[in-house]
């Protein structure tokens, strides 16, 4: 059986610094006038994920375009179907799932173009980092961080 040999990196070596992607102001267009509210909970196991969205949902404003992004394992969840329920792979997303998690925010706005969004995490190690990148820009539009 034919394996394929790895040849040795010629040319320059790259910067170990992090690479920041550019997303361009038109493909964030359909972003709403003003910041998109994001509440950043943690939320481990199926209950805790649901009293999280039940939660949120009894708290905001009425009349809102909502979206709830949540890491790990979907779950089936009861009313109201008015609300997506968007799931993110499991893994540090804003370390090694950064570009998962800058994608699903991208087509999350795009699709559904909420106003105000919830993001359930299953660690709290990083919550930090993340805040500062969502507020900061970094993942291609400026969200409003709450809670």
């Amino acid at each position: 059986m034919a394996g394929f040999a790895r040849e040795p990196a010629t040319g320059p070596r790259r910067s170990a610094a992090p690479a920041r992607a550019f997303v361009p102001a038109s493909f964030m267009s359909h972003v709403p006038e003003g910041m998109v509210q994001v509440r950043l909970r943690v939320a481990v196991t199926a209950d805790e994920r649901a009293a999280a969205i039940e939660d949120w949902l009894r708290a905001g404003a009425t009349g809102l375009r909502r979206a709830v992004i949540a890491e790990g394992a979907l779950f089936d969840r009861p009313d109201p179907p008015s609300v997506p329920l968007v799931g993110l792979p499991s893994g540090c997303p804003c370390c090694t799932g950064l570009l998962t998690l800058r994608v699903t925010l991208v087509r999350t706005m795009r699709r559904w173009r909420p106003e105000s969004m919830l993001l359930l995490l299953t660690a709290s190690e990083h919550l930090p980092r993340l805040r500062r990148m969502l507020e900061d820009g970094e993942l291609g539009v400026r969200f409003e961080v709450e809670g």
